[in-house]
């Protein structure tokens, strides 16, 4: 894995992303917060990696604004912060995978994320987990995500969907308004004007 990790750095370094090799999560998490500049707004997106590096305390204590919408109480105001976050400064999240050859693989629901990692903050930054680096390409990358992702998170939100209930995807039969997968975005790039940071970890993360 620590091989496929350097060649993993290298390719996204070519194409343009900001590649940071961490060790454990404590190490991640010091240079995630160590990216963010005093008085900077963050957004946060759906993302388990973020929570279990316990950045969000310290952003608060730091005196950081910032726009998570799993605090909202109602779907208008969830929908309102989702805006919030995509006008942050900085943008968290994570990928739900990443191929040999640098390119950043996501499945989305609701797209916010992905659309926040697209089209949003000027600076995004990505901590990843060395399990979700993957040996093939894209067909590779998207086996990772509906076998192991997609039903790990549809279990953590006890979602009524097939991936959920017995831990396999079915898609035929995943057509309910709980379906996760509904968006694939394959970022080959940084977009324009936009900072992309990914820090990748030695030690699993998230889904």
């Amino acid at each position: 894995m620590q091989e496929l990790k350097q060649r993993v750095a290298e390719r996204l370094a070519e194409r343009g992303f900001e590649v940071y090799c961490t060790g454990g999560a404590e190490e991640t998490k010091r240079q995630l917060l160590a990216l963010i500049q005093p008085g900077q707004s963050v957004g946060i997106g759906g993302s388990m990696t973020i929570r279990e590096l316990g950045v969000i305390d310290e952003l608060v204590a730091n005196g950081h604004v910032l726009y998570g919408h799993w605090g909202a109480k109602t779907p208008e105001e969830g929908e309102a912060i989702r805006e919030q976050a995509r006008g942050a400064d900085v943008y968290l999240a994570s990928a739900n995978a990443v191929t040999a050859d640098g390119r950043i693989v996501n499945i989305d629901g609701m797209g916010n994320r992905v659309a926040s990692m697209m089209f949003g903050p000027k600076t995004v930054i990505l901590p990843v987990g060395i399990q979700k680096l993957v040996e093939g390409g894209l067909e590779a990358a998207i086996a990772r995500i509906r076998t192991v992702a997609c039903p790990a998170n549809a279990k953590r939100l006890k979602l009524p969907t097939p991936c959920g209930l017995t831990g396999k995807c079915n898609m035929r039969e995943c057509s309910n308004d709980d379906a996760m997968c509904r968006v694939i975005t394959i970022l080959e790039h940084p977009t324009r004007g936009k900072r992309v940071v990914v820090l990748l970890s030695d030690e699993e993360l998230g889904f």
